[in-house]
């Protein structure tokens, strides 16, 4: 993508595309002229995104995008500058952990790493001075909402103050406008997915889930008593005892965690 040009302090939209349902409605509107046009849409790639998001976005989203002149322009993983550890040591992702004796949660530093600088630091390498960053938080997830930090960049929520629309919304947005329902964007190891979505994983996407199984050995490696799993066993064993019911909330649904 080309350098957007510098305009003098005018305030531009800026779309952060999480690759889920939010998004997928969000898309939607934009198509029937219910949101205006973005002026750059982007979606930072932690290299570890399930792949239906993908699919999804190459399959139905981007196509219908491609007909109004907007491109989704994915950020490579290397405008992370770490990946599961921190400079100190520390592990990223938010991991189960038995370290006390009960089962205890790491804080979530992935999301922060992964996903918000990096899109800050494409954002700025083009060319963006002041903007409008689009998250895909919906009405149901507004104890989610965050001020920014930059006095550059003002994070906005188009599904709670221009179009309120709650989850199951969205997806019947995507629906009605004729498209696949869509996915819940996630990494495939994420800790925040509920017991339901793992198992999801193991059968639909046993490759990703395999990954998944030998990340967590890697973290073993680092620290024996750190799970991906809430039942804070190994993930190859929890997935068959955790019952089979949809959490009300997964952890991930939004794809837009860091907030």
């Amino acid at each position: 993508m080309e350098r957007i040009e510098e305009t003098s302090g005018e305030t531009m939209i800026a779309w952060s595309y999480g690759g889920g349902t939010q998004s997928a409605a969000i898309a939607v509107m934009i198509l029937k002229g219910e949101l205006p046009k973005p002026d750059i849409v982007c979606m930072a790639d932690t290299s570890r995104e399930v792949s239906e998001t993908w699919d999804y976005l190459i399959e139905v989203v981007q196509p219908s995008l491609d007909k109004i002149g907007i491109k989704v322009n994915v950020i490579p993983h290397s405008y992370s500058y770490m990946d599961l550890l921190a400079k100190n040591g520390d592990i990223l992702l938010p991991v189960f952990t038995r370290k006390s004796g009960s089962i205890g949660k790491l804080p979530t530093y992935c999301s922060k790493e992964w996903k918000q600088r990096p899109v800050r630091r494409w954002l700025r390498e083009h060319g963006v001075q002041k903007c409008d960053l689009w998250l895909g938080i919906s009405t149901d997830e507004m104890e989610r909402m965050k001020i920014s930090d930059k006095n550059w960049l003002n994070n906005a929520y188009p599904l709670i103050d221009t179009k309120p629309t709650n989850r199951n919304q969205c997806i019947s947005i995507a629906e009605n406008y004729g498209w696949p329902t869509p996915p819940k964007s996630r990494c495939w190891m994420c800790p925040n997915m509920s017991a339901y979505s793992f198992k999801q994983l193991r059968d639909n996407y046993p490759e990703e889930f395999d990954k998944a199984v030998e990340l967590e050995k890697e973290l073993h490696a680092i620290d024996p008593l750190v799970y991906l799993h809430r039942l804070a066993i190994p993930l190859s064993e929890a997935v068959n005892q955790s019952d089979m019911q949809s959490d009300m909330f997964d952890g991930c649904d939004s794809g837009f965690c860091w907030t």
